[in-house]
């Protein structure tokens, strides 16, 4: 990294000196990414204060913020950088968003202000538990298997594809993931031959502890295969000398909150996150999203008059993900819901013209506005009686 003087207040290390900020990051201790990225096992950055007080680390799992909270040089200066220089990094790996992880002083209000200003994050609930092993069998059954080099080499089951885009957006490499990682998958005959119906995999293996993630095949779902494949995993944990296994979900994820519950983890924090899209225009659309439904379980409330503004931003600059009808149907009702009406029959006329039908029908993301007044909003923006 250059050393010119918009460097002065945050300089990045080299691996070799990672160490460096090994005890900035207290309270974050669930992480364990975190301890990863200092000890060389997971790929990620570290940008330091010149005076050693102030760090922000960006690793597979997301940006974290640590030291002192009241070092607004060092924050104003990650504030430049985010856009210039994170935001493109992860982008760059195939990531649509990151998440920012915190301490959950008060302290920290201050500079993450400064960190974020007019990067439009937003507020949610992320949860974080945890499994000792402890009366965790040590066989699989079937039709449970390991996900292992000579798994990943099979050209005969379908589903492998994801399995292995999963492993590439997590690991370093896929020799990596053979190395040092491991998983355990369903499989079922179907119509297409062997087929992976649900998976959970290693996100990072760091000493004796790793962390999970899962995913099971939509059709598959509600048959109890998210937990028994979540237990396979952990089986392969312990007869891998694993002393302990972590699970992270968003707060608002009661599936995977059930699961890791129905598998013998523990609860181990539930904590407040920043999050965001990293092009600017998408982190708009998502803005307009998030305003809309509200999360009010960490302190997000409804916001009809900043969604209609989000989404504006982003429609107004023809930025609507390939024409989706939807997004313009929402910057209508939150409109509406302002009392603008005259922008409410603009963005509705031009949902409308991107082939909208109705707020009942199925859409690709949950993301619609669906309330009780949906009826009549569409009735009154289309002239109806």
């Amino acid at each position: 990294m250059n050393n010119e003087n918009n460097m002065n207040h945050a300089l990045e290390l080299e691996p070799s000196q990672f160490g460096k900020a090994a005890g900035l990051f207290g309270g974050l201790e669930h992480h364990i990414s975190i301890q990863g990225v200092i000890t060389g096992v997971l790929p990620g950055s570290i940008f330091l204060s010149p005076d050693g007080s102030s760090a922000v680390m960006m690793n597979p799992q997301g940006l974290f913020v640590g030291g002192r909270a009241d070092n607004t040089p060092f924050f104003e200066q990650m504030n430049g950088l985010l856009p210039k220089v994170l935001l493109p990094r992860i982008a760059a790996r195939g990531r649509r968003d990151y998440v920012l992880f915190y301490p959950s002083d008060e302290e920290w209000a201050g500079a993450l202000s400064v960190m974020m200003r007019d990067l439009l994050p937003m507020r949610s609930g992320r949860m974080t538990f945890s499994h000792t092993l402890e009366h965790v069998g040590t066989s699989l059954e079937a039709p449970l298997v390991p996900v292992d080099g000579d798994f990943l080499a099979r050209r005969d089951i379908a589903g492998l594809d994801e399995v292995l885009s999963e492993i590439a957006g997590a690991w370093p490499s896929l020799d990596a993931f053979i190395e040092q990682g491991f998983g355990c998958a369903a499989l079922q005959p179907a119509d297409e031959g062997w087929t992976i119906i649900s998976w959970c995999l290693t996100d990072w293996v760091v000493g004796t502890e790793c962390e999970f993630g899962i995913f099971t095949e939509e059709r598959f779902r509600r048959s109890g295969w998210a937990v028994k494949t979540a237990s396979g995993a952990l089986t392969l944990a312990k007869l891998r000398g694993m002393t302990r296994a972590g699970w992270q979900c968003w707060s608002s994820n009661i599936g995977s909150r059930k699961t890791a519950l129905s598998a013998g983890f523990r609860l181990a924090a539930d904590f407040p996150v920043l999050f965001g899209w990293c092009h600017p225009l998408n982190n708009l659309l998502v803005n307009g999203h998030h305003y809309m439904l509200g999360d009010a379980s960490y302190g997000v409330h409804k916001d009809y008059a900043r969604a209609a503004w989000s989404y504006a931003q982003a429609l107004d600059q023809g930025w609507d993900w390939s024409g989706d009808a939807a997004l313009y149907w929402n910057a209508a009702c939150m409109f509406y819901k302002t009392g603008d009406v005259k922008q409410a029959r603009h963005y509705y006329k031009q949902a409308v013209d991107k082939g909208w039908r109705h707020h009942g029908q199925p859409h690709y993301h949950p993301f619609v506005y669906r309330e009780t007044d949906s009826e009549s909003i569409a009735r009154m923006l289309g002239g109806a009686e």
